[in-house]
């Protein structure tokens, strides 16, 4: 299984995992352990993982300069935006749940 379709998924974007909400129970869903996405990544979100690992990789590790790195690369920000900033950034980490 590539995904746990049992997992509630977030009511926003900026829902903290580890609040009283967001707490799966156990008792109700199943609990696949080894699997905590609840649905597969898309090919923006694939991208952009990539994008993160080759940055990394080049020891990059300030914002500002992975920032560029993204436009560089040609690594659509999300919601339309023209390009990345810091605060879309974090946002879509936050997005992600990291």
């Amino acid at each position: 299984m590539d995904y746990n379709p049992h997992l509630a998924r977030p009511r926003q974007a900026n829902d903290d995992k580890g609040t009283e909400a967001a707490i799966e129970q156990p008792d109700r869903v199943q609990n696949i352990p080894w699997q905590t996405r609840p649905a597969l990544p898309t090919a923006a979100e694939n991208a952009f993982g990539d994008a993160l690992q080759a940055i990394f990789a080049e020891e990059i590790y300030a914002l500002p300069d992975i920032i560029a790195r993204l436009d560089r690369a040609g690594i659509a920000p999300p919601e339309g935006a023209r390009a990345w900033t810091e605060a879309l950034f974090r946002a879509e980490l936050a997005r992600l749940g990291f």
